[in-house]
This record gives structure tokens, C-alpha cells and sequence, in this order.
């Protein structure tokens, strides 16, 4: 079965002033953007790797990424201007030689775990399509634009969703061009998938599956690496 990694990343680039791109902040030593790759090019689930990046942090993400050490072919390409381009460019370019299954995964979530990824494959096998997720603890209320509370969420049939998600290839390519035509923008693949009206397994996710969109979450998955290294 062939399984191949759709990594978007095209969308972390500079912000105020920052030095470098956010997917090469420093975490635990190695940078963002390695520590995700890895976890999928160790894993023997996975027959290949295709990662969207932003042009103006091609040059420094393929220097980065220059080693004789990954098991398994990267192909770095141009993503689009937003995540949902980015990964219809990576499907797009598998049609010659499609997948059964591929695995779409936030380039910016590094501590993310083979048992994750086997989970999400695992699901994806028996239903078609699957998505990471974990319970909603936290209260959260309806504001106005005064800013005023105009009631709270019921949150006991609520998730909130991560990445890894996995799908059938044909399922999700025809589920993008589907977008396309109809100029659907939606916030995650999943959505896209329910829109064809297929089903979607929720599968458990992992509460130190972070998406690194500040210092603070980098800053907050290198304590955690510190303290377990084997936390992935």
C-alpha cells in the first residue's frame, strides 16, 4: 500500500519582523520543520514525503533540509497562498503515479508521534477518511463585536481537531477539485471531505500534538522535549 506525507508549510513564513521563518525556529535543538519531517520519514508506514513551502523561504528550508540521512525522498515544492492550495498543489502533483492513501499533516506540529500516525492510518483503512482530535476542556462564549457575552457553547459533543489526517487519495483530490469549482474555502481537509458527503473517523489525538504559531509554543514543545525526549 502506498501512503505518501503532504506536509503544507507554505503558510509559516515572517511576521513582524522575525528573523528567520517560523519553520525553522529552533526546538529542542533542531528546527521545526526537521523534527516534523523525521517523524514521518522514520516511520515505515510512509512511502514518501511532499512538502509545500513559501518562495521566500525555499532557498532556506531546502539548505536545511540538505542531508544524506533521510530514508526517504523529499519533494520540496512551491505551496499557494493559502493551506488548502498548498495541499491540492501537493496532490496534483501525484497523479502519475498515485497513492492509495495520503497523510496531511500541519509542518508546524513537530511532536507528532508514530502512534499518531499509525492511529490515523489505522482509521483511514477501514473508513475512507480520518482526523485527529481531542476532547474541548475549556469554556468558550458567544461575543459580540461590543464584546459582550451573548450566551456559551455547549461543548459536551465538541473536538477540537489536529493533524495527522488521513484519506483516500481519490477521495480527497476529488473532494479539492470539487472546491475549485464550486470556490469553497474551508479551514481543514476533513471539511472538504464532508462536503462530498463521505464519512470522517475521529481518532484520539494527543494534547502535546502542538501547532507552533508563537515563540511561546516553541518555546513550550522544547520544555516538553527537554523533559521526555521520547515524548514523540
Amino acid at each position: 500500500m502506498q501512503v505518501q506525507a503532504i506536509i503544507p508549510a507554505a503558510g509559516a513564513g515572517l511576521h513582524q519582523g522575525e528573523s528567520s521563518a517560523k519553520v525553522l525556529w529552533p526546538v529542542g535543538g533542531r528546527s521545526l520543520i526537521r523534527r516534523t519531517l523525521e517523524a514521518f520519514d522514520r516511520c515505515p508506514e510512509i512511502t514518501g514525503i511532499t512538502l509545500l513551502i513559501s518562495q521566500r523561504n525555499l532557498l532556506e528550508v531546502t539548505r536545511e533540509l540538505e542531508s544524506d540521512g533521510w530514508r526517504k525522498a523529499i519533494d520540496i515544492r512551491l505551496g499557494g497562498e493559502r493551506r488548502q492550495d498548498s495541499v491540492r498543489i501537493g496532490l496534483e502533483s501525484l497523479r502519475s503515479d498515485p497513492p492509495d492513501f495520503v497523510i496531511v499533516h500541519d509542518g508546524a506540529r513537530p511532536l507528532v508521534s508514530d502512534g499518531l500516525i499509525h492511529s490515523g492510518l489505522e482509521a483511514a483503512r477501514q473508513h475512507g477518511a480520518a482526523t485527529a482530535a481531542i476532547p474541548v476542556h475549556h469554556t468558550y462564549k458567544h461575543v459580540d463585536s461590543s464584546g459582550f457575552v451573548h450566551g456559551t457553547v455547549e461543548r459536551s459533543d465538541l473536538m477540537q481537531v489536529q493533524t495527522p489526517q488521513v484519506f483516500r487519495y481519490d477521495w480527497l483530490l476529488e473532494a479539492h477539485a470539487k472546491a475549485v469549482r464550486n470556490g469553497i474555502v474551508v479551514e481543514d481537509d476533513a471539511e472538504l471531505i464532508e462536503k462530498l458527503g463521505k464519512p470522517v473517523k475521529v481518532f484520539a489525538g494527543s494534547n502535546i500534538n502542538i501547532k507552533v504559531a508563537t515563540h511561546e509554543d516553541a518555546l513550550m514543545v522544547a520544555a516538553l522535549v527537554a523533559a521526555d525526549p521520547l515524548c514523540v
